[in-house]
This record gives structure tokens, sequence and C-alpha cells, in this order.
């Protein structure tokens, strides 16, 4: 019976020693644990970062070729308005006021969005956005946010999103009016590396 024991204790170490063993170092890294998918804050400003910039951006996207200045389609972006700004070449402007869905929550929320295509591309571009906006929740909660400076999105040769983020996005959390909270989401490429930090 210990022998059966000892020879059970050796493979579960075996095997927990070779688990260990196999670090990819293409991906290997200390430091950096301040994840984004490690707080609340940090995964509500990817929603703004995914489900409200990039989604306008889709929508930008199908309205060019169509010359629409207005979301008018079946999407949660109707209402949106879409304005070429004035003196700049390839920069639109895109503005939204109203109920909003963002990771899965309804809320009243109001955005601006400069964007200016990176290429030439007809369909799917690399583009530089600056973003403000607002939005209001329940129980007195609201937030602010924007862009410090400007958020570039990259395809990095995808047909659909984007694969690469750079740059800064902020957000002041408020309840009745008094600041509660900041959060800081820095992006330097793979979105999913983005790091979060928050009271500052």
């Amino acid at each position: 019976m210990k022998k059966a024991l000892y020879i059970l204790a050796i493979g579960v170490m075996a095997v927990a020693c070779s688990k260990g063993s196999h670090v990819d170092s293409a991906t290997a890294a200390v430091g950096g644990n301040n994840t984004y998918n490690n707080s609340p804050a940090g995964q509500y400003m990817m929603f703004i970062a995914d489900d409200l910039t990039a989604g306008a951006l889709n929508e930008l996207e199908t309205s060019l070729p169509l010359k629409k200045s207005e979301v008018s389609w079946a999407s949660r972006f109707r209402g949106m308005t879409i304005v070429k700004a004035d003196g700049k070449e390839n920069t639109w402007v895109l503005t939204y006021e109203g109920a909003f869905s963002m990771g899965g929550n309804m809320y009243d929320t109001h955005f601006s969005i400069v964007a200016t295509r990176e290429d030439e591309s007809e369909s799917h571009a690399d583009w530089t956005v600056t973003l403000t906006g607002s939005r209001k929740e329940r129980d007195g909660y609201s937030c602010r946010f924007n862009s410090l400076g400007s958020l570039n999105y990259r395809t990095a040769g995808s047909e659909t999103g984007w694969n690469q983020i750079y740059g800064r996005l902020s957000m002041d959390v408020f309840k009745n009016d008094a600041r509660k909270d900041t959060g800081l989401l820095v992006f330097n490429g793979t979105p999913s590396a983005a790091q979060f930090v928050r009271g500052l």
C-alpha cells in the first residue's frame, strides 16, 4: 500500500513539474498583472473601446460607400450622425445621444468620435480616433470617458475587427455628481493585453 502511494505521489509531482516546464518563450513575461479583466471597471472601459468605439467604426465603414449621413438601418447605433469634418481629409465626426446597449445593459449615452481613415481602403481600414462621452446609469451613477490624445485602431491584416489598438482611454465615475473613482486603460497592441490602472 505504501509503495502504491509513493508511486502515485511521484506521478503527481512529475505531471506538476511537466506543466511548468512548457513555457512559451514568445509570450512569457513578468509583471503586467494589472490587466483590465481583473477589474469590473477595467472591463467596463473595454466595453467603451470595443462595443462603443469599434462598433461605431463598423457603422462608419458601412455608411461610407452608401453615402449615408445617419445610421438609419437596424443597428444599436440607430440615429448616430456621420458628418464629414470641415477641411480635413478622410475625417468624419460621429455623434450619438440616446439609450445605448453596452455590455448587455441599456442606458442613456452620449458620445462624439472624430475618426480619420489612415489608408485608402474603401472597406475595412485603419483608423485614428478621438473620443469623448458620458453615460448615466442606475442609482445615481454615471461616468465620463475620453481618449487621452488619440486611439489607433489597426486591422493588422484582419478583414473584420481590429487586432491592434494603441493609445490611452480615461474614465471618471460619479455618484450623484460626486466623483467616486477614476480609471486609465492603456493599449499597446493586442486588445486583450490592455493594462488597467484605477484611482489615479
